[in-house]
């Protein structure tokens, strides 16, 4: 069983698009490959980016299956609240999810492929330049403040998430990676902790933190402290989650995934 959307301009790849689950392992280039697989494909009309969602816990499959939109139409649907806000993201082409015994077996999230690079490949390719890096920091202060006014939480806010566009003002970004993204309120703590995966040298990312405050009317020092102090506690958390989820959970799911596999 399949459910997709594919958005009006892009009616011609219909028939592409449904077959992913069958042609996908076998299409373009392996662009990413951990926990979910990114291929950039060519067809006759455009250049794509196919995102295949994996690694799903069976408990994820339920959820997903019955109780919330899958990632990829999530995705799909964050796009296009993202553009109505003024955030841009790599045009949207469509989402396809699959299901066996009523459960959501492969999910996929399809756009436009995008030439720009990533902000973190550009930190990367001007690592000894301290104005160009101090530019680009400066913009990226601009953008997060931008997301946050406009009651955007984007949770996976890395630096490998956000396309760096050159103009002839400086610079804007485009957002990729986008079921993760919330719309929200954002208070001053919660817009603090989304810089938590933004992965830069301390001193630049404490700075970061002090520029926000005073945007935000805040303490520079106090944010710093506000910063930190929740990092740890967000650490010891989450490593409290993964070693329960080993002793409860896991051992179930490896049950259940014997028992379906045995069902074939």
């Amino acid at each position: 069983m399949k459910y997709y959307k594919i958005s009006d301009e892009f009616a011609a790849l219909n028939e592409f698009i449904v077959n992913l689950p069958v042609a996908f392992d076998h299409l373009g280039l392996v662009i990413k490959d951990n926990r979910n697989v990114i291929r950039k494909v060519d067809t006759a009309q455009n250049t794509l980016v196919i995102k295949s969602f994996k690694g799903m816990y069976f408990f994820n499959r339920v959820a997903y299956s019955f109780f919330r939109k899958s990632k990829a139409e999530r995705s799909y649907l964050n796009s296009a609240t993202l553009n109505k806000k003024g955030i841009a993201t790599p045009p949207n082409v469509g989402w396809l999810d699959t299901y066996k015994w009523k459960l959501l077996e492969k999910s996929y999230y399809i756009c436009l492929y995008s030439p720009h690079q990533t902000f973190e490949k550009h930190l990367v390719d001007h690592a000894s330049d301290e104005n160009y890096k101090k530019t680009l920091y400066n913009h990226l202060l601009t953008f997060v403040m931008k997301l946050h006014r406009a009651d955007v939480n984007q949770m996976d806010l890395s630096l490998g998430n956000i396309l760096v566009i050159p103009t002839a003002d400086g610079y804007e970004f485009s957002m990729v990676d986008l079921n993760r993204v919330r719309f929200h309120k954002m208070s001053f703590r919660q817009g603090l902790n989304n810089l938590r995966k933004i992965e830069i040298p301390l001193d630049d990312l404490n700075n970061l933190i002090r520029e926000y405050a005073v945007l935000n009317g805040q303490s520079p020092e106090a944010a710093v402290a506000m910063y930190w102090a929740d990092t740890r506690r967000f650490i010891f958390l989450r490593s409290l989650r993964k070693k329960l989820r080993r002793y409860t959970l896991t051992p179930v799911e490896k049950l259940v995934k014997r028992i379906f596999s045995g069902s074939k």
